[in-house]
Parts: C-alpha cells; sequence; structure tokens
C-alpha cells in the first residue's frame, strides 16, 4: 500500500509482531526509506542518531539501495509501473486490480480509497460500480474479467541466486574501476578453467552505464557471473556503497572479487552482515513485486481495434470510440492512457492494412 501511494504512515500495534532487534531495523528502515513513517505501540520510529546503531545502519543501506535503484518511472516501467499521482485511468485500473485480487480488498474499499488520495481530475466520485467497470467487461450480456495477473518475474525472481533469471545461461564479467582493473581482470580470466564469454568495463560515474545498470542487470538479467573490483575506495563513494552493492551482487549468485580476493561476506560483524542481508532479501522481494504486472488479454491493441471496428461498424463516430476506450481504460499505443479521434482513426487504418496483408498472403499460397 505504502509502495502504491495509497498509504503513507504503517502502524504495529506492538513489537512482538516483529522478531528481533535486526528484523525491526530493516522493516523500519525500509518504510522511512520511501518517506513514509512506521509506529510501533505507540512510539513514531526515527532513524537511529547513535553511530554505528542497527537503526542507523539499516536506514542507511536501504536509502542507498533506493537511490541505486529508484522505482521505475512510466517510461521505465511500461505496463508495470503505477503512479502515485495516477494520471491515466489505465493506471487507476491496475492500481483497482492490484488491490481486489491481490491485496483482497472489496470494490467498495477500493472505492472509498481511490476517493480519498485519487488526485486527478473526475467527473464524478469514485464507487464500487465505478471500480467494477474497470476491472469487468460485458460482452452479450456475459460478464468477463478484464485482466489476467502474472508476475512478470515471477515468484522466482526472490529467490537468490541467478540461474532461474533469462540471461543465466551467459557468464560475463563486470570490472568496476578503469583500465588497469580491466588488465588484471582479463590475467585473473585467463588462467579460469572455464573463462567467461564477456569482459565488461563499468564506469561507477556513468549517467546511464554505472552502478546503478550494472545492479539492474544483477537483479533482472542475470548474466553476470564475477563482478570484479579493484581500488574500492576509488570505485565507491561510501563503505555503506561497496557494502549494498556487494551484497546485492551475492544475493543473486555473482562472485565478488576484490583487487583479487573473493569477498564471501561484506563485514567482519555476523551481525551486520544479517542486517545488510535481511534488507536485501526484502528490497528483492518487494523489487520482484513491483515489476509484478497485469496482463491484458482482453485490452490488447488487437482487442482495442476489434472493439473500434465493432463500434465504426455500428456508426459510431471517431470521437464516439475514443470515448468508448477510454472509458473502459484501454491501452493506448503511445502508453499516455487517452484516446483521440485521430488516435482512432491510425489504428482503423492500421487494421485495414493487416486485413490487406492477409489475403494477400493467402492469395500466394499454393
Amino acid at each position: 500500500m505504502i509502495r502504491l501511494g495509497v498509504a503513507s504512515h504503517l502502524r504495529i500495534p506492538h513489537e512482538s509482531h516483529l522478531k528481533d532487534a535486526v528484523t525491526r531495523a530493516v522493516v523500519c528502515a525500509e518504510i522511512m526509506a520511501v518517506g513514509a513513517q512506521i509506529t510501533i505501540g505507540k512510539e513514531l520510529v526515527t532513524t537511529d542518531r547513535e553511530p554505528g546503531g542497527l537503526q542507523a545502519l539499516a536506514c542507511e543501506a536501504a536509502r542507498e539501495r533506493h537511490r541505486l535503484l529508484p522505482q521505475a518511472t512510466s517510461a521505465e516501467g511500461g505496463s508495470a509501473y503505477i503512479s502515485p499521482g495516477w494520471p491515466s485511468d489505465e493506471e487507476c485500473a491496475r492500481l483497482a486490480h492490484k488491490l481486489v485480487y491481490e491485496m483482497k480488498y472489496s470494490q467498495a474499499d477500493v472505492a472509498r480509497i481511490f476517493d480519498m488520495v485519487d488526485s486527478y481530475e473526475r467527473p464524478a466520485m469514485w464507487t464500487r460500480q465505478g471500480i467494477n467497470r474497470i476491472l469487468w467487461e460485458e460482452c452479450d450480456g456475459e460478464k468477463y474479467p478484464r485482466y489476467h495477473y502474472r508476475e512478470e518475474s515471477g515468484a522466482k525472481s526472490r529467490r537468490a541466486g541467478r540461474l532461474h533469471l533469462p540471461g543465466s545461461f551467459f557468464n560475463a564479467m563486470a570490472v568496476l574501476s578503469d583500465e588497469r582493473a580491466e588488465a588484471a581482470a582479463k590475467r585473473f580470466d585467463a588462467d579460469l578453467v572455464e573463462p567467461h564469454h564477456l569482459i565488461l568495463p563499468v564506469d561507477p560515474r556513468h549517467p546511464d552505464r554505472g552502478l546503478a545498470g550494472l545492479l539492474r542487470a544483477v537483479m533482472d538479467h542475470g548474466f553476470f557471473r564475477t563482478l570484479y573490483v579493484t581500488s574500492p575506495d576509488a570505485v565507491f563513494s561510501t563503505p555503506t556503497q561497496r557494502r549494498v552493492v556487494y551484497d546485492l551482487a551475492l544475493f543473486r549468485g555473482v562472485q565478488v572479487l576484490e583487487d583479487g580476493t573473493r569477498i564471501d561476506a561484506v563485514d567482519d560483524n555476523p551481525r551486520y552482515n544479517r542486517l545488510l542481508r535481511e534488507g536485501t532479501e526484502l528490497f528483492a522481494a518487494l523489487w520482484a513485486r513491483g515489476n509484478a504486472t497485469i496482463v491484458e488479454e482482453s485490452r490488447s491493441l488487437a482487442h482495442a481495434r476489434k472493439t473500434a471496428a465493432r463500434l465504426r461498424s455500428q456508426k459510431f463516430s471517431l470521437r464516439g470510440i475514443a470515448a468508448r476506450l477510454n472509458a473502459e481504460a484501454m491501452p493506448t499505443p503511445s502508453g499516455n492512457g487517452a484516446w483521440s479521434a485521430s488516435a482512432i482513426k491510425k489504428l482503423l487504418g492500421s487494421e485495414r492494412d493487416a486485413d490487406r496483408c492477409g489475403r494477400g498472403d493467402r492469395t500466394r499460397q499454393p
């Protein structure tokens, strides 16, 4: 709820709901890292000001994870994205589906939630019927679910290791540092029984292909087998950044080598290691959950074309068809969630082109 922008405060009735001090610190840190508040019993939790305290360390690590791997924007997240501001009916429909089918709220409850927090201008207040409209469609008197839910990365994305990720068949080495580091990595690779397919230098200060790009590849794709680092003081801006990057890599089954020495634990203190790993596991689970999306099998562009053609045959104007598709929160080719008469004209034109191509293919068959 907090990550979806629906709530901004989590209240936990009693300390007993949390396992111990480490788990408490990790959960509180994750909540505060996204700008929300958490109360345990009657205590509003704040960052521990004591240097080296569990809560302070957990908050520092959580902030660094979110800084390196921020929540996807509309352009980056595509169909998986739900914005806190809900600028389109399409995103409202996605959030309604998550709340009803994943979190098991009633449609009336979802309507009340939407009416309280929806900042997008609409002609009327949200109602249960409005939620029902964007979750179901009706055809020939029968109702069908408009959405089919799947997790884009699947439950496997919560697992440690990389063998379940799509690029795990490809073994690449990422080298963090300068040209000297790349030369050292190549010498190391040449002595291996099974060398890497590719050695890829990564500039930690590059705006697009720096640490953030490396970690996205580590989390989502799995084609890195090794992370090779020389001169960590020159690569990482803080000790916390080093710990977070290494632990995210180790969690995904990537071996970490620092100046030729294998790193299996990022801190000498076992309790701090556990604090970091629990934070990584929670972040990875939420990262996978953030990648969960809805498959609009009945709301694809093909379905939009079919609906538009049917309405056109019933003498609907282009504006009327656009209004109908907007009312159904039908996805648009541009992704902005708003149909126009010109967009409908282009959509119907692409359907005629597809029909002509199909007829041409059939005439060429023996």
